[in-house]
């Protein structure tokens, strides 16, 4: 009985810790978004403040899934990646009128990976939704998004977001270019020692999350 308590503790010890961990995370998501809007020094309006508080909402919920699929997990070490962007996905959908995103995920994931990878990823996954349902058809046309993940054994993985759009304008630069979200996303990369790739042009983006095998761990 003893030994089964002493390792309920470890668990519980363990858990508090990732939580911490990925609260910690979130906070400094929520600190750089806080320091960019002060160093622009603008005015916004009702609209912009309810839209930087749905952002707020929507990373949250990020990070509340990233524990609930923590919880259901079997081995308790690691995240089913295609589960936790398929629950992304809906979540992020949700927050938009209906009819405005024509949604597809090809959730052949199967593999776990790290907690820490997958809360990066899923907010990287969230920042690209939240961005086609806003901007890929400013005529407010129903925009079709496809997304697809992959796994493997040795830790690497990828998740792809493909929109329909109208793409970016001719001289942007997704790689250098954006306001706060493409800053978040590219420091999320960062963070994960991945790679985030973009195709573009009047058909639409395609989004490419790699980490690739030679720096998994």
């Amino acid at each position: 009985m003893s030994a089964l308590v002493e390792d309920g503790l470890v668990g519980m010890a363990e858990t508090d810790h990732r939580i911490a961990n990925n609260l910690a995370s979130l906070a400094g998501v929520i600190r750089l978004q806080r320091n960019a809007i002060s160093r622009s020094a603008k005015t916004f309006t009702t609209e912009q403040v309810c839209e930087l508080l749905d952002d707020i909402d929507a990373r949250i919920e990020v990070t509340a899934k990233l524990h609930k699929s923590l919880a259901r997990a079997i081995n308790g070490n690691g995240v089913n990646l295609g589960d936790f962007v398929e629950e992304i996905a809906g979540m992020i959908s949700t927050l938009n009128p209906a009819g405005k995103m024509d949604l597809t995920v090809d959730n052949a994931c199967r593999g776990s990976i790290d907690p820490r990878h997958a809360l990066h990823a899923g907010l990287i996954t969230a920042e690209l939704l939240t961005n086609a349902s806003k901007y890929a058809h400013p005529s407010g046309l129903v925009v079709k998004v496809r997304i697809r993940c992959e796994t493997n054994d040795d830790g690497s993985f990828a998740v792809e977001v493909t929109d329909d759009g109208v793409g970016f304008p001719e001289s942007f630069d997704p790689n250098n270019d954006g306001g706060l979200g493409f800053q978040l996303m590219r420091a999320l990369a960062n963070g994960l020692n991945a790679t985030l790739q973009f195709e573009h042009d009047s058909l639409g983006v395609c989004a490419r999350l790699v980490r690739p095998k030679h720096l998994a761990s």
